[in-house]
Parts: structure tokens; sequence; C-alpha cells
């Protein structure tokens, strides 16, 4: 902008990716309706052409993608005119200070309330914004580096600061929009570390190390807010698409990995590479500063190095990739092995506080939970589960030695969860059959067995069993298919039914002022999902053991003997419920029970007796579900019906004759008439 010319001109530069504006935007020169202003769309090469130096070509590397977000309220000739760095120079330089400050901070702000108020649109603004402060500040620079010699004492006005490109970049963390975003967010800390050296601020010029103060160099904050960005694109990218879903070619027979996942691969290794750049500019930094001829140039600044919360970032992104990969585990595992590292070597030199080192880097129990939960979620590999239990066990191994920080790494009960959850899931998806299912069963039982083992001690902080901890349990025993599943999973409820009524009981003390607040806790109570799955998983326990040719009169009567006592499991299993007080039966459950007659029990007039029998406790047991708004209507219990719907009637039907069906199905409806009203 010339402001003794009578038309302004609005530069728009355009990235090399930005081809949707320029399709748009043709001819590349474009006359606004608005009078004396002209608007020049130009890429980057030819950037230079338009600017009175051409040094002024760092101001490409800050360009919004217009591609995305088009302004169409160029700056105005008055803020312009306002803005001239040869009136501001001639001005005060009190004045200066103050007027640039509160532009400064006005721009800041400006920025903060795009991000509040619209995430998506707010980092092409924020860049958009950031180009016309640097615009103003390189005049400014230039108009004092000519002025320099006359008063070399007096400093010119800032308008970037480190602070400033920060916001810019912590816009493009909130926008959401995965590798654009941190590819964007990069391209501006890119932009800071290249300032110095393209300035040429170590020239012999007298006013190189003040030039050098003044420019915005990137901090902690910057590389830390690259490094989300990156490890918030490993989490999008993985997301898209079906990257939870393998493919198996049928050469091969191989999973092959799916494009989101890899693409979220490549996001955490950006990042992970970030942080290794982050780590090396620290050196760097630190081993210039110790020579007497760059201290000038080359101040160190120990709070570039990294610290657990970067270090923590990069292990979010390797761990929480959707679809991981055993890959993805080593890579998690060579970064804490890395903190493990630098943790020892920084404690011998780190400052102490009362005896206690004070080091930058100590892996802590986010740490570690984001390891757990990189092996217990690749799901293209076996040994997950172990390897992501072997570092459960560690966890407590080293909870009392080895951590001069004086501080416990004892894993929590989400620690114990994630494990438990491998497990069962890789019981889930070998499915039936598999006689490695039992083991996989069994070491989840342990580890419920483990909790409860840590709660009778009563560690700090305090680790015991939940309802979620006792219910994976009884997933896993139902989804092995064992012969000897059912009776695991009605001891894991019996289990939980009585850690339920010792916590009530502990609150019956505290009522009565007896007991202590603190050993009081309502972590475990079962549900009726909980009943059902022992229901469930009796009832599909009809083709475990030797198969029906293989079978004798004498194995027939021991598997019908077999069979009739996992019916009585089943039996005991519903009585339970009904007489629980925190818990009521549902239409699955009678549904579940028909099931379990019919699979059970020999077809005979007594099993017919035993599923009306459980129809009519059905229909006349009230209903406590809640409608729900996603299954049709017909398919619901209906008014006066009881915990009768649609499946438990299409069991009935399976179960007993024609005859028996109709005049039970009579029955039925002459109740629903009389209590529907």
């Amino acid at each position: 902008s010339n402001s003794s010319s009578s038309s302004s001109i609005v530069i728009i530069m355009l990235s090399a990716s930005s081809r949707s504006l320029s399709r748009r935007c043709r001819p590349w020169t474009v006359t606004s309706s608005c009078s004396r202003k002209r608007i020049v769309v130009t890429s980057i090469p030819t950037i230079a052409s338009h600017l009175h130096h051409t040094s002024r070509a760092l101001l490409s590397t800050i360009s919004f993608d217009a591609a995305a977000y088009f302004s169409n309220s160029p700056l105005s000739s008055s803020s312009i005119e306002n803005n001239n760095p040869a009136a501001t120079i001639a001005a005060s330089n009190n004045n200066i200070s103050i007027e640039h400050q509160f532009t400064r901070q006005q721009a800041e702000d400006q920025i903060n309330q795009w991000i509040k108020n619209n995430p998506l649109i707010a980092p092409y603004k924020a860049e958009e914004c950031l180009a016309k402060l640097w615009v103003t500040q390189q005049e400014i620079f230039d108009e004092w580096t000519k002025a320099e010699p006359s008063s070399p004492s007096s400093p010119p006005p800032v308008l970037i600061t480190p602070d400033t490109v920060n916001l810019c970049i912590s816009a493009w963390c909130y926008s959401n929009k995965g590798q654009i975003a941190a590819e964007r967010a990069q391209r501006l800390l890119n932009w800071m570390e290249n300032l110095p050296a393209s300035t040429n601020i170590a020239s012999s010029s007298s006013s190189s190390s003040q030039f050098a103060s003044l420019l915005p160099q990137p901090n902690y904050q910057s590389y830390a807010l690259a490094i989300d960005a990156w490890a918030q694109a490993a989490v999008i990218e993985s997301s898209k698409g079906s990257a939870a879903t393998t493919t198996t070619t049928s050469t091969t027979n191989s999973k092959a990995i799916p494009d989101a996942t890899k693409a979220g691969f490549n996001c955490a290794k950006r990042a992970e590479e970030l942080l290794m750049r982050m780590q090396a500019k620290h050196e760097e930094l630190q081993r210039l500063s110790e020579m007497t001829n760059h201290q000038d140039y080359y101040p160190y600044n120990s709070e570039l190095q990294p610290d657990t919360n970067v270090f923590n970032k990069v292990l979010m992104a390797w761990s929480h990739i959707r679809g991981g990969t055993k890959a993805s585990s080593i890579r998690a595992m060579r970064i804490l092995d890395l903190m493990q590292e630098l943790h020892h070597h920084q404690s011998s030199d780190a400052p102490s506080w009362q005896g206690i080192g004070l080091s930058k880097v100590q892996p802590n129990l986010h740490t570690y939970k984001c390891v757990i939960y990189a092996w217990g979620h690749a799901s293209h590999t076996l040994e997950g589960p172990d390897r992501a239990e072997e570092i459960l066990r560690h966890m407590l191994s080293i909870s009392k030695a080895g951590n001069n920080l004086g501080k416990e790494v004892l894993p929590d009960e989400e620690c114990f969860h994630i494990v438990m959850k491998s497990h069962a899931e890789l019981v889930r998806r070998r499915g039936k059959g598999d006689i490695s299912n039992a083991d996989r069963a069994r070491q989840v039982t342990d580890l419920l067995n483990w909790m409860e083992l840590l709660a009778v001690r009563r560690t700090k902080p305090k680790i015991e069993p939940t309802t979620e901890s006792y219910r994976i349990a009884l997933s896993a025993w139902a989804w092995s298919h064992h012969i000897d599943a059912p009776k695991q999973v009605e001891e894991i409820l019996f289990r939980m039914i009585r850690a339920c009524e010792l916590n009530r009981n502990k609150l019956r003390d505290i009522q009565n002022g007896l007991g202590s607040k603190d050993s009081y806790t309502l972590a475990v109570t079962p549900e009726t999902k909980d009943f059902n799955t022992v229901i469930n998983c009796c009832s599909f326990a009809r083709g475990v053991g030797v198969p029906k040719d293989e079978l004798d009169d004498d194995i027939k009567l021991s598997q019908q003997l077999a069979l009739k006592e996992t019916y009585d499991i089943a039996e005991g299993v519903l009585d339970a419920l009904l007489s629980f007080p925190y818990a009521q039966p549902d239409s699955n459950t009678f549904a579940g029970m028909i099931r379990a007659c019919v699979n059970l029990l020999p077809d005979t007039d007594e099993r017919d007796v035993r599923v009306i029998d459980i129809f009519r406790l059905a229909y006349q047991t009230p209903n406590t579900a809640v409608k729900s708004s996603v299954i049709p209507e017909r398919l619901q219990v209906p008014a006066g019906g009881g915990c009768v719907d649609a499946n438990v009637l299409r069991q009935l039907r399976y179960a007993i004759p024609t005859n028996e069906y109709i005049r039970v199905r009579e029955e039925y409806e002459e109740h629903r008439r009389k209590n529907g009203k």
C-alpha cells in the first residue's frame, strides 16, 4: 500500500495447494466493486514483484488457504494510512509502543474470539491477521534499520511475538481438520525457525543481536502445539473410513492394513520426528551457549527442553491410532525407553529440591497407560494383550524402587481394564472352538483376583474392582464357549453380588455412626444385563463337549446330566435376580430362560410345563424398562404385557406345540387387556 497513490492494493497470497480458488479467480487480476481498490491474486513466486523490497518473500510463508476461506473485506484505506510505517516511526517512541501494543493485543483477542465462536474458520482468519501484522512489522523494521545509526538505543515496537504465532497454531489445533491442520501448524513453526537465517542476522551489523531478539522465535509452547496437532491428526485420519476392520486377501490369507490406519501411522510418525527435532534443537542451543563467541546470538533457554507432557502427546498419537498395529506399539515402547534413558541421564545433573531430583522427563501414570493402550489395541498381533499385561506388572514392580521423585507409579483401575478388555476382545475375535480361549478368560479372572487383593491391601491410590471389572470377566468367559464357562460366570456374578452387599452394609454402618467414610464406595452394583449375560451363557452351552456322532448311551446320559446342571445354574441366577433389590428382570431375561429350556432340557412334557411357567412369570412381572426410541413400537413390550415382547413370544412359539401355544397366548392376551387400561 502506498499512501501517496490514489488507490490501494491488497495482495492475496496463495499456496501451491490452493487450486480451487485459482480456478474460480480468473483472470489473476480481479477488480473489486469498491472504489479506488484493486485486488491482485498472485502466487508465491511472484509476490516479490509487488513489494518494495525483494526480501519480502519471507511473507509468503504466512499465507491463508483461500480455497477454504476467502476474505472479501481487505484493509480499508484509513487503516492502511494509520499503519503507515513512516508516520509511525516519526511519532514519539512511547506513543509507538503503546499504539502497537494495543494493536497486537487487539489481534490476539480477536483470534481468541474466532477460536471460541467458529473454530473451523478461525485458523484461516488468524493467519490472515498474522500476515497483515507481519507486513506492518517488516516496514517498521526497515525504517528502524535506516534510523538506527542516529538513535541506536531506541528499539522498534514489536507487533508479532511468539505468543501471537502460537495463537495461530492453537487455532489449527482446535479446528479438528486432521492432517491439513497439522501441516499448517508446522508451517508456522518452520517460519519462526527460519526467520533468523532468512533475515541475515549474523551479519557484521552492530544491531544484529538486537534485531534477532525482536524476531518471534519458537518456544516450548510452539513445539508442543505443533506436536499436539500431529497427535490429533493421527487419531482423526485413522478414524476415517473402516480403519478398525481388516480385509483378507485370497492369495496370501493375510490381513491387510487399511489406508486410514496407514495415514494415522504417518501422522504419528511426523509427531515423533518433530519431538526429535525439538530435542535436537535443545541440545544444539545448549552446546552453542557454551561457546563464548556465540553467547549473544544463541542464548540458551532450558524451557525449550521437551518434558513429560510433550512425550505423552507423541505416545497418545501412537497409542490411539484406530486399528493400531504391532509397529505402532513398538514405536510407543521406543518412546518410553527414551524417556527412561533421559530421566536417568538428567537426574544426575538436574537441580534438587528438599533432596528430590527435579527432572523434566519422568514417565508417569499417563505415560505407561498410553503404552498399555497401544499394545492392548494392536489388533493385528496376538501378543498385544500379553505385552500389555507385562507392562502392567512392571508398573507395580517399579512403584517402590527406582523412582527418585518419591512418587509411586501405581496402575489404576483403567490400566487393569485396558489389559482385561484386550484379552476379552481376543477371545471374541477367535470365536468358538479355539482351545486357547479358556486360557485367555482365566487371565482375565486372574487380573480380577489381583484387583481384589489390592483392594484388601488398601493401597494409595486405592485400587479396587468396579462393576466394569466384573463385567469384562463375565464377557470373556461367555465369549469363550468353554464347557466350564457357565460355572465360571456364575461364580463371578455371585462375587459381584457379595461385593455389592458388603458395600451396602458399610453404608448402613456409616449411617449408624460406625465405620469410616473413606472405606465406603458403591463401585460395584450388578445390573440386569449382568444377570442376562450368565443366563445367555448357559442357554448357548448346548453344543459344547464331544460331537453327537461320537456319543454312546453312557456318554449321552452324562451329557444330559451336565446340561441339566447348566440349566439349574440359569434358574438359580433368575431366582437371584428376582430377589435382588437393585435390579429387576426384563424381556431379555425371560427370552433367555425359555431358550435355556429348549437347548438344555430333553423334549418332554415336563419341559413344556417349565416353559409355560416361565412365560406366565414373564407377563406377571412388572416391566421397569424405559421405552426405547430406536426399537420399533411393534417389538417393544405393550401396555399391560409385563416383560413379554416380540422376542419372548418368538421363543415361546418355538418351544411348545401349536395347541399349547394358542392356549397360553389367549391367557396372555386376556391378562394384557385387563391390566393395560
